[in-house]
């Protein structure tokens, strides 16, 4: 009987397991977007979507002027994108601003790329996205990953380097 036991005890385990114990879900930070192609925005020196040196964009909007949140949340992309170590150069900070940044928050900031458009006219697929956090477009222009407007730092370095070490684009 304890023979018996003991062989059967794996399968009843992994039964109850699978027909009782529903998993949690993914453990990323941010919100997974569904996988769709954006509108193609020119995005100065860069290289284009098709090329194999197209990169990750991290993408901000500050429709009003720079200031203490709009700093902070400059501060915590720098700090996960620096973390990212050898791989940092695979991702691009892109800022879609009303007016250019000020200078102490761009000598602060000299890897962000700045796009001087009015709020009017992001696309609106973007536009959508960007009010409420900080998007993620892949190389190929499709959005993957949206994080809140105050990110962890640590939480964001761990969902950038868990993609970018799975990805073998950009």
């Amino acid at each position: 009987l304890l023979v018996a036991v003991v062989c059967a005890a794996p399968f009843v385990s992994a039964w109850i397991a699978y027909y009782f114990v529903k998993p949690s879900g993914g453990n990323s930070y941010g919100e997974l977007l569904p996988t769709q192609p954006l509108t193609q925005v020119t995005i100065p020196g860069e290289t284009t979507p098709e090329s194999p040196k197209a990169k990750w964009r991290m993408v901000l909007m500050f429709p009003d002027a720079c200031g203490k949140p709009c700093e902070d949340l400059l501060y915590s992309t720098r700090q996960a994108r620096t973390m990212l170590g050898r791989d940092k150069d695979r991702v691009l900070r892109v800022v879609v601003a009303n007016d250019k940044l000020p200078a102490d928050v761009t000598a602060a900031n000299p890897d962000v790329i700045v796009l001087p458009t009015g709020a009017s006219q992001v696309p609106t697929d973007w536009r959508a996205q960007l009010d409420r956090g900080v998007l993620l477009i892949d190389p190929i222009g499709n959005q993957v990953i949206l994080w809140s407007r105050s990110p962890d730092i640590k939480k964001l370095h761990n969902d950038l380097a868990r993609l970018l070490r799975a990805s073998r684009i950009g």
